[in-house]
């Protein structure tokens, strides 16, 4: 989506996705966030989780990768700020996740190729729990620049 294309006020549901063990292993891998309570059911379990918990890093990022399937990000320039990150309630393997985006506010900038729109994102696991919010201000393409 272009600048000029978001509404305020206007909510963009994504398409919903599983988070596997193997989305955790990797990113564990990846980060070094190899902490037993991400890796480890048996771990989880011994402090009352029912399986092991989805970092949260890995969470948001899920959250933006589903806004990008859904072509919020497709002329982004950049990510300028998260403000007001909230992790609300905890996602294992096999849990599926939806994310929401709601566009805040939007503004022009100096520069006629660009646009500033802030958006509030939550991500929702099945039956509707929310497990994340953000606001999250992000500098857009216009039209203009195309």
């Amino acid at each position: 989506m272009f600048y000029e294309d978001f509404q305020i006020d206007k909510l963009i549901t994504t398409r919903s996705r599983v988070v596997t063990g193997t989305d955790i292993d990797l990113f564990a891998g990846l980060t070094h966030a190899v902490n037993p309570l991400f890796l480890s059911d048996e771990f989880a379990k011994s402090i009352g989780q029912p399986a092991r918990l989805v970092p949260g890093p890995l969470l948001f990022a899920l959250t933006i990768g589903l806004c990008y399937q859904a072509g919020l990000f497709d002329h982004v320039i950049a990510m300028a700020g998260v403000d007001e990150l909230r992790f609300l309630s905890s996602v294992h393997p096999g849990n599926m996740i939806t994310a929401t985006a709601a566009v805040l506010e939007k503004r022009a900038t100096k520069k006629l190729d660009r646009g500033i729109v802030v958006i509030k994102h939550e991500l929702k696991k099945q039956q509707d729990a929310i497990v994340l919010t953000a606001k999250v201000t992000y500098l857009m393409r216009t039209k203009q620049s195309a």
